[in-house]
C-alpha cells in the first residue's frame, strides 16, 4: 500500500495542488510522468479511491492523507507489476474500511481551508468537553460541521471504522 500512496501523492506534489480533477490526475500519471497507460492510470485512480487515499469531493479528487508526509525517493517509478502487487497484498484493500484521524483531519482541512493546527486545537477542546468518552474521529466530524464542512463524503467510512463494521 505504501507504493500506492507514493503514486497518488506525486501528481499533487508535482502541481502543488490541494485538489485535481479526475482527468488531470489520470493525465499526470499517464502523460506527464509516463508511468502508465491511460487505462491503467484510471485503474490506479479507482484503487486509490477504494483505499481511501483519494476522496472524490464536488467533482475533484483530494488526497485522503497528508501528501507532504510522503517521501518520494529520487527517480521513483512504480514497479511494472504495481497493480498486481496491490491486489495480492489484500484484494479489496481491507475488510474493515479503516479511516485514520489523520485522513479525516486532511479531508476537513482541504474542504474548509482551516489549518491543521487550529483543527487539532478545536478537536482537543471538544474532546476535553466530552470527557474523552467519544472516539476522536467522531469528535473530528463534529468540529468539521462547526466549520461548515460537508462530511457526507466520509461519514459512512468513519462510522463503519469506529463501529468496526465490515462490508
Amino acid at each position: 500500500m505504501e507504493e500506492l500512496k507514493r503514486v497518488v501523492s506525486v501528481p499533487f506534489k508535482k502541481t502543488l495542488a490541494a485538489s485535481l480533477s479526475e482527468k488531470d490526475f489520470e493525465y499526470s500519471l499517464a502523460f506527464d510522468l509516463k508511468w502508465f497507460s491511460p487505462k491503467t492510470a484510471s485503474k490506479v485512480k479507482e484503487k486509490a479511491l477504494e483505499a481511501g487515499y483519494l476522496i472524490l469531493k464536488a467533482g475533484v479528487l483530494v488526497p485522503g492523507f497528508d501528501v507532504d508526509s510522503i517521501r518520494i525517493p529520487h527517480a521513483f517509478k512504480p514497479s511494472e507489476n504495481f497493480l498486481e502487487n496491490e491486489k495480492s497484498s489484500g484484494g479489496k484493500v481491507s475488510v474493515k474500511e479503516e479511516i485514520s484521524f489523520e485522513q479525516i483531519l486532511e479531508f476537513i482541512s482541504a474542504d474548509t481551508g482551516v489549518n491543521r493546527q487550529k483543527l487539532v486545537s478545536e478537536i482537543n477542546f471538544m474532546q476535553d468537553r466530552l470527557s474523552y468518552l467519544v472516539d476522536i474521529r467522531v469528535v473530528a466530524l463534529i468540529v468539521a460541521k462547526k466549520f461548515g464542512c460537508d462530511i457526507s463524503v466520509i461519514y459512512d467510512r468513519v462510522s463503519r471504522s469506529v463501529l468496526g463494521i465490515s462490508y
